[in-house]
Formats: structure tokens, C-alpha cells, sequence
């Protein structure tokens, strides 16, 4: 008897645990469909949204190995999520026939400029990588103006600098008509665009940054408290909805089918990600697979690069590329216009 009731005791305070976990899974829902200032305490906590997942997978499995009930609270919310953008991973059937047009998105983190990465043979790595691949577009964020060359083969270009030597590319093989740049208020990040003839059309390609929470978990040796992660989060969650809205606003007024090359520094399950979907299709959740990880963080799969299209624009084919030049991996999707 008293045995049957440490047992009992057990699964209780193991469903409170699972409950509680079914909670921060609903708070991640609320951040992703409000915005508000006062959130900003929590904001990070979509972030976690992979963890607070698995470990419901873990309390289905538990409940059902157990014949227990208690597996259908775990149960709803798996059916809930299978299915959309809060997914943790992509279920698609699509066919990898590639057909179109190749735009890749890059943050090649300064080409490794400081050597965060120990590789002599990267920048050789990286110009080779693009002569193989040879997409008609790229976009490049933490772009460094020394390794232009990289990019010869392409005789279209825009290229902005915030700094002296760092900044923002779009290289082209089809020609550009129109430039421009949008600045962000208080920050250093920000957009650029390039109007690009195709065929008898004309699209506007977008490459935008939005504000990092400049926390180099890849390479630095810093001691990064909890408390200072979650303060510098409060101020790039309000900097990032800001960023969000003044871009979302230029591609309202934008004659053109839309494709958005994006380091957004932030997961699918954010609130800015929506805003960018309610206007843009993901093309990764069009024809991608798995976890989409485009961080290299060995821990969680974070999905923070994204190419958004116009839904007048197929895409098809997405690709995520496993080459170590940067701690982000490089993306590519195909493009039908």
C-alpha cells in the first residue's frame, strides 16, 4: 500500500511537471501571436519552444507506455503543432527537382575576417563553394568589402556599408535597375533592396539583418550570465517588432513581387517571424525538411535565416548547405517568376 502511494505521489508531481510544461508551450503561442512591451521579461522563452516540445513528446511516451490518461494533454498538444509554423520540424513530400531560379542567403560573419573559425584554407573554402553552386542571386549579410572577388563571375551588384569595410551585398547575374537601403533607428542594422530584371518582369530583392542579441555563443570565451541574456533580449524583442514594421511597410509599398533574403536573429516561433509570414511565404516551410537549423549551435536547432517570396512566386527546392564558413549555414531556394 504504501508503496502504490509513493507511486501515486511520483506520477502526480511528474503530471505537475508536464502540466507546467504544457503552460510555457501556450505562453510561446501567445508570444507568437501578441505583441506587447510588457512581454519582453519573457520573450525569450520562444527560444525554448524546441525543449519545452521534446519534453512533451517525452511525457506522451511516458504516459503511454504507462496506459496512463494523462497522455492526451501531451497528445493535444502534438496534434496541435504537427502541422504549421510553430512546428519544431518539416514534413515535406515536395519534389527536389530543381527548376527555376537559385537565390542563396548568406551571413558570412566577415568571411571569418578575425579567425573565429582555425581553417587557412576557408576564403578558398567559400569562393569555391560559390563557383559551384553559381546561383543567379546572392545575398550576403556581415558582408566584408576585401572579398569582393569572391563574386567576380556576377557583374550585378549592390553592396552597403555600415561600417568601413562591412556591410550588406546583393550580387546579381541578371540586371539591376534600382538600389536602395533602409536604415533602422537606433541601430546598426538594417536593409537593403535591388530591383532585378527577369525575363519581361521585374522583382525587388530585399537582404535585411535584423538586430543580434550580439551574444557569440559559436566562438567567444565570455561568461554569459542569465540574467544579462534575458536583458539584452528585453531590448532586441522591442528593437527587432520595430525593425519588423518599418520593413514591412516598404514592402507594402513595393510595385514588385517580393523575395526577402533575411537574417531575422530570431526563431519561426517569434512574433516577428509571423508578421513577415502574414505578408511573405517561407520557403523553407514550402519545401524544406527537418529542423531547418541554420545556426550552428550545438544544442538547440535554431532556424533564424530565412528566404521569404511574394505568393505570387513558386519556390521549391530548399536547401540548407552543411559547409563550416561561418557559424551560420548558407540557404538557397528556387524560384519560379
Amino acid at each position: 500500500m504504501k508503496k502504490l502511494n509513493i507511486r501515486n505521489f511520483y506520477k502526480q508531481i511528474l503530471f505537475a511537471i508536464n502540466v507546467l510544461n504544457s503552460i510555457l508551450i501556450a505562453v510561446c503561442c501567445s508570444l507568437y501571436f501578441i505583441y506587447s512591451s510588457s512581454f519582453s521579461s519573457i520573450s525569450f522563452l520562444t527560444l525554448l519552444f524546441p525543449v519545452f516540445y521534446v519534453f512533451n513528446l517525452c511525457f506522451f511516451i511516458y504516459w503511454i507506455l504507462k496506459l496512463d490518461l494523462r497522455f492526451i494533454l501531451s497528445l493535444f498538444i502534438i496534434i496541435i503543432f504537427l502541422y504549421n509554423s510553430l512546428s519544431i520540424y518539416n514534413i515535406n513530400n515536395q519534389s527536389s527537382v530543381e527548376n527555376g531560379l537559385n537565390i542563396m542567403s548568406f551571413n558570412a560573419r566577415l568571411f571569418n575576417r578575425y579567425n573565429w573559425i582555425k581553417n587557412e584554407s576557408l576564403i578558398t573554402d567559400t569562393e569555391d563553394f560559390f563557383k559551384r553552386e553559381s546561383p543567379e542571386f546572392i545575398a550576403i549579410q556581415e558582408f566584408h568589402k576585401d572579398y569582393e572577388y569572391i563574386f567576380k563571375d556576377y557583374n550585378y551588384r549592390h553592396i552597403f556599408l555600415s561600417g568601413n569595410s562591412y556591410g550588406k551585398s546583393i550580387f546579381s547575374k541578371n540586371k539591376i535597375i534600382k538600389k536602395g537601403v533602409i536604415t533602422f533607428d537606433n541601430s546598426n542594422s538594417n536593409a537593403i533592396y535591388a530591383d532585378i530584371v527577369v525575363k519581361n518582369d521585374t522583382i525587388r530583392v530585399y537582404n535585411a539583418h535584423f538586430e543580434s542579441f550580439k551574444f557569440d555563443l559559436y566562438g567567444s570565451k565570455e561568461e554569459i550570465s542569465i540574467l544579462k541574456m534575458i536583458n539584452k533580449y528585453k531590448s532586441t524583442y522591442k528593437l527587432q517588432k520595430e525593425q519588423s514594421d518599418v520593413l514591412i511597410n516598404h514592402i507594402n509599398n513595393c510595385p514588385f513581387s517580393i523575395v526577402l533574403a533575411v537574417d531575422m536573429n530570431n526563431t519561426q516561433h517569434s512574433f516577428v517571424y509571423r508578421r513577415l509570414k502574414e505578408k511573405l511565404d517561407d520557403s523553407f516551410v514550402i519545401s524544406g525538411k527537418g529542423f531547418g537549423s541554420t545556426y550552428r549551435f550545438n544544442f538547440l536547432p535554431f532556424r533564424i535565416d530565412y528566404i521569404f517570396a511574394s505568393p505570387s512566386i513558386s519556390t521549391n527546392n530548399f536547401k540548407i548547405y552543411k559547409q563550416k564558413l561561418s557559424d551560420h549555414n548558407p540557404i538557397s531556394v528556387y524560384l519560379n517568376i
